[in-house]
């Protein structure tokens, strides 16, 4: 029992660390408990797990089990931090942007608190990993992971395996949904931008890894696996990342000039960029996102057409869809094992699903509508069709679609963001340049407004909006360090670290390129990944010691 006792003492760590490589991408974010009443962040289980890792974390870092990372990485977080947490006392009581209320209080600090929990995995996947042979292995459950996250979307889209969504507050209690023919895939995440994030990061490590290893079984397994994997990146019909993963793709194949040569790098770039491109116009609905102007309707309706007879699911709907299941009491969950209670929806109830649902819910038509000239580019006459009949239904006055200018311009998607979200989050950078307006404070109306979710769909400019310049100078450094220590690690000749230090490099500027559109270093289980990649990376700076 003593020996049984002393291997746990020094292996759990290790041990949680792998069960959160593959508990965090496949569990549903399926919600535990509320933590404000209708806010749209929820307590989860994955919550629980992390918070409890890191506990155990810290209690073996007093009884100096485990160590404090040697490199910098560490060390900037914690300034972060400590400029978040500035920033908290400067919204309360300097800029007053948050009001003294019981629920604006909670959900500022809960925000700061956030960044500490995706923090901590970088702690803990540092510890965790003692010699190469447990760095070898957490990279192996990854990829298991990964493999995991797109057969299951490939089940989601073509087999009707559930799909739950956090995209609006009423999904996000753990709504039941079903993808329709040319729904965007979501998989395990909680929307298809986390999906596609997940998604391209990891493709930045299978494909060099595809490229660069000898054994002809494992090459033809990862090529396999990162096609299915693009394959699941394009049914996200996600622009932003699709870009990062060109991007991100393409930074690695300049990286492997010195070492592979012009003509070996160049002929890996452009096979893959040939074939990605090939699927995404011959295939992916991300061709009427790119291309919502193309003027020959008899091309794009032969494309629509081959686009309907690949997307068709394989089986029937299901009937039980858009099931609302009730959140439990959490310690009810936690110790009497309570399912999640299934609640059919009235005929009303599921009215209501539709007014909260966002364009990409909509269920689409076969055929693309031709939009009215007063529509912007990516909104539909069905959709808007949709919203007078909803309108008309619960008895209220359809005024009519009202566009800005940027809306009918640039498409919806961007009008939002010209038009408020990057607006909002100047003003909050504005409003205090050194320390911003604070965690959740940038979508408000007024002062007072309680806002039910937050999204800037601009990382860069949600940074400066909510912790200005230092927090945004501090959280930028942090990804510069992971980037340089990364390419410090490529002149070790080992060829596992040469492509986690490919990927990790990928990975990171396809965020960033990413982030110009998306929150994507908010999203919880992509940030979760990132930050347990960035511990890799310290972890191999640390302990190889490469020429500086």
């Amino acid at each position: 029992m003593k020996k049984i006792l002393s291997w746990l003492d020094d292996n759990l760590l290790t041990l949680l660390t792998g069960f959160l490589i593959v508990m965090i991408p496949l569990y549903p974010k399926i919600p535990l408990a509320e933590l404000i009443q209708g806010y749209i962040v929820r307590m989860r289980l994955e919550d629980l797990l992390v918070m409890g890792t890191f506990a155990l974390f810290l209690v073996q870092l007093a009884r100096k089990k485990i160590t404090f990372p040697k490199n910098m990485i560490g060390k900037v977080m914690l300034v972060y931090l400590v400029f978040g947490f500035l920033s908290v006392l400067s919204a309360i009581y300097i800029t007053q942007s948050v009001p003294m209320e019981k629920a604006h209080i909670l959900k500022i600090w809960l925000h700061w608190f956030r960044r500490i929990e995706y923090f901590s995995l970088f702690f803990v996947t540092y510890a965790a990993i003692r010699t190469k042979k447990d760095l070898l292995l957490l990279a192996k459950v990854a990829f298991v992971t990964f493999v995991g996250v797109i057969l299951y979307g490939i089940g989601q889209k073509y087999f009707y395996f559930p799909a739950f969504s956090t995209m609006n507050r009423e999904f996000s209690k753990g709504v039941r949904l079903y993808l329709q023919p040319n729904s965007r895939l979501l998989s395990t995440f909680g929307g298809h931008y986390d999906l596609a994030g997940y998604l391209m990061m990891i493709i930045t490590f299978t494909l060099p890894a595809a490229w660069l290893t000898t054994k002809k079984w494992l090459k033809t397994l990862l090529y396999i696996t990162s096609l299915i994997a693009y394959w699941c990146l394009v049914l996200t019909t996600s622009r932003t990342s699709f870009i990062g993963f060109i991007v991100g793709i393409s930074v690695v194949a300049a990286l492997l000039i010195k070492s592979k040569g012009w003509g070996w790098s160049l002929k890996k770039w452009f096979i893959t960029m040939a074939v990605s491109f090939m699927i995404m116009f011959t295939f992916s609905n991300l061709l009427e996102r790119f291309l919502q102007v193309l003027p020959n309707k008899e091309m794009r309706d032969n494309i629509l057409a081959l686009q309907q007879v690949i997307n068709q699911p394989f089986v029937t709907e299901p009937q039980d869809s858009q099931n609302v299941a009730e959140l439990p009491s959490l310690f009810a969950f936690l110790f009497k094992n309570e399912p999640l209670k299934p609640i059919d929806l009235t005929d009303a109830e599921k009215t209501q699903l539709e007014i909260v649902a966002s364009s990409s819910d909509m269920p689409p038509s076969p055929v693309k509508p031709t939009p009215k000239p007063i529509l912007p580019s990516d909104v539909t006459e069905e959709s808007e069709n949709i919203r007078k009949e909803t309108a008309e239904d619960a008895g209220m006055t359809y005024t009519g679609p009202q566009y800005s200018a940027n809306a009918l311009k640039y498409g919806l998607s961007m009008g939002i963001r010209l038009d408020a979200l990057w607006p909002q989050a100047i003003k909050g950078f504005m409003s205090n340049p050194i320390l911003g307006s604070g965690y959740s404070t940038l979508v408000k109306s007024n002062v007072g407004e309680f806002t039910y979710a937050e999204s800037t769909d601009n990382d860069y400019l949600r940074m400066l909006g909510e912790t200005g310049l230092l927090g945004t100078i501090a959280f930028l450094y942090i990804i510069y360090l992971v980037i340089k220590y990364a390419y410090l690690n490529l002149s070790d000749s080992n060829q596992m670290t040469t492509i986690l230090s490919l990927g990790a490099i990928g990975a990171t500027v396809a965020m960033l390129v990413t982030a110009t559109y998306i929150d994507i270093f908010e999203s919880s289980k992509v940030a979760y990944v990132y930050w347990m990649i960035a511990a890799t990376v310290a972890y191999i700076y640390d302990h190889q010691k490469p020429a500086k």
